[in-house]
């Protein structure tokens, strides 16, 4: 009675109904949509970030991931030397920079020049 209801379940098992292909017709879309969303994005912010990097220099103003602000007073492959405050120099590693801090140029209007 046992061996006939094993067999029966190997039986049942072997027989394909087609769950394999409607199994790939679902996860490939759904791995498309984890892509676009979520790994596409970061990458692109990933390569914003490393951007960033290259392009600061000394004097430029910049945002610690902890808030600081401060002005670049040196640049090390590794670190940057920050001027948090007149006199107040911290080192920091490159990876600690949020982002540059611009400064819009004030222009004059036509009407403060008279």
């Amino acid at each position: 009675m046992i061996a006939t209801l094993l067999a029966g379940l190997l039986a049942a098992e072997t027989k394909n109904t087609g769950g394999g292909l409607a199994t790939l017709v679902f996860f490939v879309p759904l791995i498309l949509v984890f892509y676009f969303l979520m790994i596409r994005p970061q990458r692109a912010r990933m390569r914003q970030q490393q951007e960033l990097m290259r392009a600061l220099e000394v004097g430029d103003e910049i945002e610690t991931i902890a808030g600081i602000f401060g002005t670049i007073r040196g640049v090390t492959d590794d670190e940057f030397l920050v001027e948090v405050a007149p006199g107040t120099t911290l080192r920091m590693s490159r990876g600690a920079v949020r982002r540059k801090i611009y400064q819009e140029e004030e222009q004059e209007s036509p009407d403060s020049a008279q």
